[in-house]
């Protein structure tokens, strides 16, 4: 059972008549309950709501329904399984409910009088269902998005747990003995800082696969290279990831292909792996290495031929490859709301203004990568250090104001000249309320005046007086 109406009905009804009443409910049963005397308030108290094991549902019931942007992502970033809008007459008599719910990695809807509710047939967990362990520190900005690689791993989950930071203490055995009693899940991920030899032991302890939000990048990374610098990112993170929790075995994340001669570790003796990952580990630095060469390589025969280069780069799902198409007039790149759409940098020529300019398209990066993931983009941010780096920022993305921030510390970090970074603010169609900006200016990629206004900024000044 997701409520009992009877008893929802019965504490809106108690309820002040213009106010908004909010209850958490925790496999049915009401936990909390509060009354809210005004919408602004209310979307206060939601927003400021944190992922917990204490509720599992959100019932809110008012005059109006309130307006959620994204309802997956709020209720991702809470960790909610149900999300209840009540709206009442003005009698406080309840006419229709609208209820979402998680369906696997989807999240579905139905509605109807309130007095009609019948409660919808919900997915069995699947085969890549998972339970989930976030930090009680996690804000539900990160939660969502640790959500979101998961799911662009190919996971789902069903089950989730908040650990606080007692728990941390003894994290084996409070996280194994939980994971043990879900007998169905076959796969724990935990989305916070862990030493390695817990995970082992979490392992050992739970006999199911524990992976954590590096593993899920580098998964990821596996099913996005369709280039040999995106396999060498994704062979470089994976080696450097098992030569550090020496498992012994990485079940599904152990491939290594593309091409590269290299194998994925079987079930080998101690000292023999070690042999292996380190001569996997030496091969694979050297075509790193190499690959860095040879971009490097071309920065140089660029900059002597005094080609215009400008690198669009920014946050994931910012709009960087729908930005990189528009200014080619051409669709190169294929535009995709998943993480890591593309981990293979692409460099094409542009003619802007009858200026010629090498325009590139970079990967786009996430918060909290280890630094043996972004050891392997060190040839990628050589491309990025260009003559003109547009650092692309979603403000209708919630958080984008730390998104922004990480990135302009990951470039700097990285050797990438700030001064020559402009700052561009993108979907500008789709955003109600833009946030003031210093510098820079929003746009759409879809507005042809907008593109336009960037080409003007592009040969300004990477031509200045020449234009």
């Amino acid at each position: 059972m997701i409520f009992n109406s009877d008893l929802i009905l019965e504490k809106v009804i108690n309820a002040p008549l213009s106010a908004f009443k909010i209850f958490l409910l925790l496999k049915g049963n009401i936990v909390d309950q509060k009354i809210i005397h005004s919408e602004w308030a209310l979307y206060d108290h939601i927003e400021k709501l944190a992922p917990s094991n204490n509720f599992d549902t959100l019932i809110i019931s008012g005059t109006i329904h309130p307006k959620i942007s994204n309802i997956k992502l709020f209720m991702d970033g809470r960790l909610l399984k149900y999300l209840a809008l009540i709206r009442q007459d003005i009698e406080k008599i309840p006419e229709e409910i609208t209820l979402f719910y998680k369906n696997g990695s989807e999240i579905s809807s139905v509605s109807s009088p309130f007095f009609r509710f019948v409660e919808p047939d919900i997915k069995e967990p699947g085969d890549n269902d998972t339970a989930v362990l976030f930090s009680s520190e996690s804000d539900h900005v990160f939660v969502a998005e640790c959500i979101k690689l998961l799911e662009d791993a190919g996971f789902s989950y069903s089950q989730s747990k908040v650990i606080s930071k007692p728990e941390k203490r003894n994290i084996v055995s409070t996280s194994g003995n939980w994971l043990n009693e879900l007998e169905t899940i076959t796969t724990g991920i935990v989305f916070f800082e862990i030493p390695s030899s817990n995970i082992v032991k979490l392992q050992e302890l739970t006999k199911k696969e524990i992976l954590t939000r590096n593993d899920l990048i580098i998964s990821i990374f596996d099913k996005r290279a369709d280039g040999s610098s995106g396999k060498l990112k994704y062979a470089s993170a994976l080696i450097r990831k098992e030569k550090n929790l020496k498992r012994k075995r990485a079940q599904g994340l152990s491939r290594l292909t593309g091409g590269i001669g290299l194998k994925g570790p079987g079930e080998t003796k101690g000292e023999e792996r070690k042999r292996i990952l380190k001569n996997k580990e030496k091969t694979v630095r050297k075509m790193l290495l190499k690959e860095f060469n040879r971009l490097s390589s071309q920065k140089e025969f660029r900059e002597k031929k005094d080609l215009k280069t400008v690198a669009i780069t920014g946050y994931t799902n910012a709009g960087k490859s729908t930005l990189f198409n528009a200014l080619l007039g051409q669709k190169v790149v294929v535009e995709s709301d998943t993480c890591f759409s593309s981990i293979d940098p692409k460099i094409r020529k542009a003619d802007i203004s009858g200026k010629k300019v090498l325009i590139i398209d970079t990967v786009g990066f996430v918060t909290e990568m280890s630094k043996d993931i972004t050891d392997a983009f060190r040839a990628t941010f050589s491309l990025i250090s260009s003559s003109l780096v547009l650092h692309i920022v979603d403000t209708s993305s919630t958080g984008w104001r730390g998104k922004k921030e990480y990135i302009e510390k990951l470039l700097l970090e990285n050797g990438v000249d700030t001064g020559n970074v402009v700052t561009l603010y993108s979907k500008s169609d789709t955003i109600k309320i833009k946030h003031p900006v210093k510098k820079g200016f929003y746009y759409s990629a879809f507005n042809t005046s907008d593109i336009r206004k960037i080409k003007d900024l592009i040969v300004g000044i990477l031509f200045g007086d020449n234009a």
